[in-house]
């Protein structure tokens, strides 16, 4: 494979393959009692918490932005508000960014490079604070 649609579509289903999780398909959820909204005080430490200087997901929005204030705060504070009000993830926050990163000699296998994903630093916010009730 040497034209780069050809690797990029190779690159597609091989970390499809790799991430692909049958366990969860065709299961019904039963009802659940909602949790409570976060507090303010648990976005403002998983905004805290977030990690600076940081790669940025595919939304290029820096983790920096997320801690340049009370204004910043209230609004990410109602936001994940509304997300837990809701139960709909914005469409946006479940993009990821995969990286290859080589690990082997052979790079002309997929399997001798490792993946990172890069995600939404918004939905990092969120998703740690879910973490922290588990």
């Amino acid at each position: 494979m040497t034209e780069a649609a050809q690797i990029a579509d190779r690159w597609k289903g091989y970390c499809e393959d790799l991430y692909c999780d049958e366990e969860g398909k065709g299961i019904e959820q039963e009802y659940w009692e909602q949790e409570p909204t976060p507090l303010r005080s648990e976005v403002a430490r998983a905004i805290r918490q977030t990690a600076s200087r940081k790669a940025t997901g595919p939304d290029e929005v820096p983790a920096e932005l997320f801690k340049a204030g009370e204004t910043v705060l209230d609004r990410m504070y109602r936001i994940c508000v509304a997300i837990w009000e809701t139960s709909e993830w914005p469409e946006e926050w479940t993009f990821s960014t995969f990286i290859p990163l080589p690990k082997k000699d052979n790079l002309k296998q997929c399997a001798n490079y490792r993946t990172i994903a890069l995600v939404s630093h918004a939905s990092k916010i969120l998703l740690r604070i879910i973490l922290e009730r588990i």
